[in-house]
């Protein structure tokens, strides 16, 4: 059981770790596609899709979509500070 639970804590780091790598990614290179990212960081569009959506529903990153040749293109940006930081409970404090 002990196994178990370590490798479950290894996979949840490591999930965690991929997360934020293409955050930071995403934020250093702000424009790109799926596709474009997924050429230049080696990884799969799936594995990519997975944790942009996570950065979406998690309000980390904006999606813009673009009209490129009569194809819908989703481009992704990461949100400045600005933008990250909940001004309304802020200032309660």
């Amino acid at each position: 059981m002990d196994m178990l639970k370590l490798a479950n804590q290894v996979r949840r780091k490591k999930a965690q770790d991929n997360k934020w790598f293409l955050y930071e990614f995403i934020d250093k290179n702000p424009g790109l596609t799926v596709y474009e990212i997924s050429k230049k960081i080696n990884w799969t569009n799936g594995k990519i899709n997975h944790y942009i959506q996570k950065l979406v529903k998690e309000d980390f990153i904006n999606n813009s979509d673009k009209v490129v040749n009569g194809r819908n293109q989703k481009r992704y940006s990461s949100k400045t500070v600005k933008e990250l930081i909940n001004w309304d409970e802020f200032n309660k404090k």
